[in-house]
């Protein structure tokens, strides 16, 4: 493994959306870096306590953002990083009553969300920043707005006109989102066919149709072996015991999870990635610039 100098650090920041995102989604890849010695930064936007949850914690539906909480911490710890939460109100998934909720993530004003999340760019200064596709993965609406708002957020931290409360400017120098290959869900929906379930309606609360989400391969710009961390992604999700512990792909064996998950894929929004042209490693040809401040 090539240690990193101090002169060249690299920095990756991750905003997602929920608990839980971390692991089940880029946690190989955060992982990775970590151990690599890129000081990782990862920022959740809410509390996770509109989640579905296993049976086992149906009693503890008053207490699930603290809950929640604890078993981020404990995932974030073992990927690497450093925490960061917003405390933003779950926005409960397409239809939940908790979408309706004033306080909820994807009703609270953009310019004030972006404006903070433009103040930890400031402030930990990534070359690289990671959150999700305008499809939010799965149609999520936290994840969407999460989107929205940390692409707002990484074309304004470098603009000295815009929050100027919010610090010094500094310019992020990519932005990547996670993607999830069309070809997995061919796949995966296939199994369950064959096992008889229903891939149109997945999860607890069966209303996520799997056939409608994933991206044509040719849509996406990196992939990132992430087999050697497979341990530190299975470890960091089974902290969140609340939400099954397992992520996508869980209800598969594991063989076939190592399989087809051993990859990473993302989209590289800024500067444009280039199709046909895979990249493996999201730092690929970026120095560390001076601090700003």
């Amino acid at each position: 493994m090539r240690m990193i100098s101090p002169m060249e650090k690299r920095v990756l920041l991750a905003v997602l959306a929920h608990p839980d995102d971390e692991s089940f989604g880029p946690g190989g890849t955060l992982a990775r870096y970590a151990a690599e010695g890129a000081d990782v930064h990862i920022a959740i936007a809410t509390d996770g306590a509109a989640g579905s949850v296993v049976s086992e914690f149906e009693e503890e539906r008053e207490r699930l953002a603290e809950i929640r909480h604890k078993e981020l911490e404990a995932a974030v710890d073992i990927l690497g990083g450093t925490l960061h939460t917003l405390g933003y109100r779950d926005s409960g998934y397409i239809g939940d009553p908790a979408n309706e909720h004033p306080e909820s993530f994807i009703n609270v004003d953009q310019e004030e969300i972006t404006g903070r999340i433009v103040a930890l760019m400031r402030q930990v200064q990534p070359q690289v920043v990671l959150t999700h596709d305008e499809t939010g993965g799965y149609f999520h609406p936290d994840h969407i707005m999460a989107h929205q708002v940390t692409t707002a957020a990484f074309h304004a931290a470098g603009d000295p006109d815009q929050y100027p409360e919010a610090g010094a400017p500094y310019k992020p120098r990519r932005l990547y989102y996670t993607a999830i290959p069309d070809r997995w869900l061919r796949v995966f929906t296939l199994i369950m066919k064959l096992r008889g379930e229903d891939p149109t309606r997945m999860g607890r609360n069966e209303d996520i149709d799997m056939t409608q989400v994933g991206r044509p391969l040719s849509e996406l710009h990196a992939r990132l072996n992430i087999f050697p961390y497979w341990e530190t992604k299975k470890e960091a999700s089974a902290q969140h015991q609340s939400q099954g512990g397992g992520g996508f792909g869980g209800a598969f064996p594991e063989w076939l999870q190592k399989r087809l998950l051993n990859m990473e894929y993302f989209v590289r929004a800024h500067p444009p990635g280039e199709d046909g042209n895979w990249e493996q490693d999201l730092f690929a040809g970026i120095k560390k610039e001076a601090p700003t401040r």
